[in-house]
């Protein structure tokens, strides 16, 4: 039974490590719309350039940027943002065996399952499969050890 709760640790251990990963991109992806919000003006102007500099990478955000509008690129940074704070406390938590980290992880799971179920559906990859996967047996890991009577302890 040890053995088990050890490999449970362990399990949820990398399940954190993907998630803090994920808060990083999503992070990254919120600085990006704060930078194309402020200089929504010179986006196109910066696709060009970067697409001239073989920079595709760069250019294709900048003119998706150029497609989103202000509005939207304002509303993306504070979802992804607020969204990475989230995954950043709950990842924290259940690393430190608090029992509410383990329960606000399940929570971000679960807002996460719909969103990978429909891109599992649509785009149907190996990769969107896997991470659906991932996800599913996060949560079931997840909530199995915030209902056991000793968490991760």
């Amino acid at each position: 039974m040890a053995q088990i709760a050890g490999q449970g640790r362990w399990l949820l251990r990398l399940i954190v490590i993907k998630k803090l990963l994920l808060a990083g991109a999503l992070f990254a992806v919120s600085l990006a719309a704060v930078f194309g919000d402020l200089h929504y003006a010179e986006l196109s102007n910066f696709a060009e350039s970067w697409g001239n500099a073989d920079h595709q990478f760069l250019a294709s955000l900048a003119l998706k940027g150029t497609l989103l509008g202000p509005t939207r690129l304002i509303s993306l940074a504070l979802v992804s943002g607020l969204y990475a704070v989230l995954i950043l406390v709950a990842a924290w938590a259940t690393w430190v065996g608090r029992r509410w980290g383990e329960w606000l992880l399940v929570g971000v799971l679960c807002l996460a399952l719909p969103l990978e179920i429909a891109d599992a559906l649509h785009e149907q990859s190996p990769r969107t499969w896997i991470v659906l996967g991932l996800t599913l047996i996060g949560l079931v890991l997840t909530t199995r050890m915030a209902l056991s009577p000793g968490g991760q302890q």
